[in-house]
């Protein structure tokens, strides 16, 4: 599923944003969670094979920019974490329902700082709210959803992250990794 960018499309344009990318065992308890909210809320599931959370979203972008992309990243130095997804919420405003965890770990925040701080210097847009670890789960929910534990909790153990493109289609968005880089002394995914 990793591909290198393609050289030979360079005046094309694409859609990539970072993410934490989960294992398989991970995303189809995200998935089973999304499944139990639904029944409650309704709304449009995200599909297991997209679930992710998002450290940095760049958006549409001129492809021969994907090679600085990939320059910001291999700043990012940053250690293997767990992060303890144990809460699901929805938002109103924007009728999303989603799974994070109540303690982000510092880990998780010197990552994001750091991307961010490496795609500011390269002349990217950066997100300019507190950062709020989250996987979308639902969207266009339309019941309530009282915030609660996910129980038992679950176990991310973080050693990578990705840069993923996104293409947009009838069905939802399809994501392709573009590469992962591993946290320090791990060999990645």
């Amino acid at each position: 599923m990793t591909r290198p960018p393609d050289p030979s499309s360079a005046s094309r344009r694409t859609r990539v944003f970072f993410a934490l990318w989960p294992a398989p065992a991970i995303a189809r308890r995200l998935h089973r969670e999304g499944e139990r909210a639904h029944a409650t809320t309704g709304g449009r599931r995200m599909r297991r094979d997209t679930l992710h959370l998002t450290l940095a979203f760049i958006g549409d972008m001129p492809r021969e920019r994907l090679e600085d992309l990939l320059a910001c990243a291999d700043k990012v130095d940053f250690a293997p974490f767990a992060l303890v997804v144990d809460r699901i919420a929805a938002w109103r405003h924007n009728h999303i329902v989603w799974a994070g965890a109540s303690v982000q770990p510092p880990e998780l925040e010197s990552l994001v700082s750091q991307l961010n701080a490496a795609l500011a210097d390269a002349g990217f847009p950066v997100e300019r709210r507190k950062f709020s670890a989250h996987v979308t789960l639902l969207r266009n929910a339309r019941g309530e959803l009282p915030a609660s534990d996910i129980d038992p909790p679950i176990e991310w153990s973080v050693r990578t992250f990705a840069l993923i493109e996104s293409d947009l289609a009838q069905d939802g968005a399809h994501y392709t990794v573009l590469k992962f880089w591993p946290a320090a002394g791990t060999t990645g995914h």
